[in-house]
């Protein structure tokens, strides 16, 4: 009879599905939401890092402050300019890699493969300290340079603020390339053949066919790889601090760096809360609308 009683329930499909996914939501819930709504909550008052006692009410304090405080503007600036300079950099040079790398015999190709991801096994820190060597006055850069005539007058690097900022995006290109290298590969490799032999039949050229075909096919490839590499330039935080620490005069400071000084140094931890809520904000404007509207064209076609 009980048996007979969950079969029923069964085909009713309401309360199975509900179960089986209340462990997942539960996670979801004490691991993400409470945290976020207990950080909006302390947006609202004033109480430094690890100190006990009671919290003033600050309301907005903490909200105007953002907005008339230089530093943090400065940072939001930065940021929003690492995100699209690193993300369009990115995706530019991986796709020309991935072209490159398909074109390539087997023979070829199956040794470029692994020497091109080297540099996605290397520490975010790491590589920071290691283009910090690179841009030394003493290093390789400026070596290399040095053989056509030009030196650090020429680029600065990480020592004026004119460069600083290009500087640490040439570092995060170096790393994150091969990433978009591999999906962008695979997307490639994914593309049926058929495709491009019809093009050769009707004479067609190789940006026509780029263009008009390899591109519309990687659409959702590259919202992808849009999506998580673009939230990971906009919460930068390593490669910066470990190449530049913000300077010189914050003319690399991220909203990631400026909120950790603001909590850990500065024991500010309701204004770095706010400072941390507006880079969330931030990275869902610039790459989680197009990927949301990207997936609503999708399901229309």
């Amino acid at each position: 009879m009980k048996h007979r009683t969950f079969e029923l329930s069964l085909e009713r499909g309401d309360l199975l599905p509900l179960l089986l996914m209340m462990p997942t939501l539960a996670i979801i819930l004490f691991i993400m939401i409470v945290p976020l709504v207990y950080g909006l909550f302390l947006t609202f008052f004033e109480a430094g890092f690890g100190l006990s006692g009671t919290s003033d009410f600050a309301g907005l304090g903490n909200w105007e402050r953002f907005f008339q405080d230089e530093t943090s503007l400065k940072s939001a600036l930065n940021t929003v300019c690492f995100a699209l300079g690193a993300t369009a950099g990115d995706l530019f040079l991986g796709t020309i890699c991935a072209l490159l790398l398909v074109k390539l015999p087997r023979m070829f190709s199956s040794v470029f493969r692994p020497i091109v991801t080297m540099p996605l096994l290397v520490s975010p820190v790491v590589v920071g300290l290691i283009w910090r060597y690179i841009y030394d006055p003493r290093g390789i850069l400026y070596y290399f340079l040095g053989l056509f005539g030009l030196g650090i007058e020429d680029f600065p690097g990480v020592t004026m603020p004119s460069t600083a900022l290009l500087s640490t995006i040439i570092a995060h290109w170096w790393q994150v390339t091969p990433f978009v290298v591999i999906v962008l590969t695979a997307g490639l490799l994914s593309i049926p053949d058929e495709y491009y032999e019809a093009a050769r039949i009707d004479g067609a050229g190789a940006f026509n066919v780029f263009f008009r075909i390899t591109l519309p096919q990687l659409r959702n490839v590259y919202m992808t790889i849009l999506v998580i590499s673009g939230v990971d330039t906009i919460k930068i935080f390593d490669i910066i601090y470990a190449l530049t620490g913000g300077g010189p005069n914050n003319s690399t400071i991220s909203l990631s760096i400026y909120g950790y000084n603001q909590a850990f140094v500065q024991s500010n931890l309701n204004y770095a809360m706010v400072i941390s809520i507006m880079t969330m904000v931030l990275s869902f404007v610039i790459f989680g609308i197009p990927f949301v509207r990207n997936n609503i064209a999708g399901n229309k076609e």
